[in-house]
Formats: C-alpha cells, sequence, structure tokens
C-alpha cells in the first residue's frame, strides 16, 4: 500500500483524497534549519577558500570571495538539509502516521 491511495469513509471516492503532510512540512523547515547551521559552521572554510581566490584582486577582491564563499556553504547546508528533511517527512507521514483528508468532502481519516 505504499502509493495506494485509500477510499474516503464518507463519500467513498479516492480521486480527491491527499496525504495530510505536516511531518513533511516540519521535516523541511528542521532540516532547512539544521543544514543552514551545518553549513554556517562548515562556511569559515568556504569563506577561507572564497578569500584566497578572490585575493586576486586585492582589497575587493578578498571580501567578495570571503562573502560568496561562506553564502555558498550556508546555501548548499539549507537546500541538503531541506531535501533530507522533506524525504524523511515524507515517509512518517506515509508510513507512521498515515492520516489522508478526502477535499471533496473534507473529512480526515487515518488508513
Amino acid at each position: 500500500m505504499d502509493n495506494e491511495i485509500p477510499k474516503c469513509p464518507n463519500c467513498d471516492s479516492s480521486d480527491c483524497v491527499v496525504l495530510v503532510n505536516t511531518a513533511q512540512k516540519v521535516g523541511t523547515a528542521v532540516g532547512g534549519t539544521v543544514g543552514a547551521a551545518a553549513g554556517y559552521a562548515g562556511a569559515s572554510t568556504g569563506a577561507a577558500t572564497g578569500a584566497a581566490i578572490g585575493s586576486v584582486v586585492p582589497g575587493i577582491g578578498t571580501a567578495v570571495g570571503a562573502v560568496s564563499g561562506g553564502l555558498a556553504g550556508l546555501l548548499a547546508g539549507f537546500f541538503t538539509g531541506a531535501t533530507v528533511g522533506n524525504k524523511v517527512g515524507e515517509q512518517v507521514d506515509r508510513h507512521i502516521i498515515c492520516e489522508y483528508r478526502c477535499n471533496r468532502c473534507g473529512i480526515e481519516f487515518e488508513a
């Protein structure tokens, strides 16, 4: 029953039934936050590398290189963490919580 959508117990339709994805939303937010924090922690390495590359143009090149290197680490960590959190949350919703909503009649039910 991994991809099978259950029928609504109220109106007996499966066309309008969707998975309630609360854990997926929470997982995305938490994963993104944790990933950004990890990316920020690793950003010092990225900033140092960016500053070294940017030092070809003295002064402004070093500053721009440091900022862009740190920002790249932060963003990469955020998106990686958000993706992982999203997938973990989806699995929790689908296999542990199993709560669905019928958009036709508005009832929420567990499968």
